[in-house]
């Protein structure tokens, strides 16, 4: 089920914006101060493919769901921000526990969808303009044993 997709962006990764010479590794595209303060020409991608594993992997953290069962598919919206799709199923409590989930659906889709995009703005340093997260199936939420 870890189907993903991206919106093809005309070509193979999309270029980190809002760089300014010099303001230090990983800032993006121009010349980034190296450990030792030399410049060093070049620019910073992050692929397509990383922007969506790394959408799968905060979706799947933040709905406390196994990451192989997230889809999730990134679109840069055209300008200079990317919509977050997530596809997820809805971690439930064991049934005949009479627990009850801790929240309504509904607020657990929306605290999820500000969890997702604060957390892949903070990983990737993109902005984020919307995430959609739709819940197409529900998996029983098992505590796990430490061992």
């Amino acid at each position: 089920m870890s189907e993903a997709a991206v919106a093809p962006t005309g070509d193979s990764g999309v270029r980190v914006p809002g760089s300014v010479p010099g303001a230090g590794p990983g800032s993006g595209s121009g010349s980034s101060s190296a450990p030792g303060g030399a410049r060093v020409p070049g620019s910073d991608r992050i692929g397509a493919h990383a922007l969506v594993r790394t959408a799968q992997a905060v979706a799947a953290e933040a709905l406390r769901v196994a990451a192989r069962e997230v889809r999730a598919r990134v679109v840069d919206d055209g300008r200079g921000a990317l919509a977050v799709e997530i596809t997820a199923p809805l971690a439930l409590p064991a049934l005949g526990t009479h627990a009850l989930p801790a929240e309504p659906v509904v607020a657990t889709a929306h605290r999820a969808r500000g969890t997702i995009a604060e957390r892949f703005r903070a990983v990737t340093g993109r902005q984020v303009a919307r995430v959609t997260v739709t819940f197409a199936s529900s998996v029983v939420d098992t505590p796990r044993r430490v061992r």
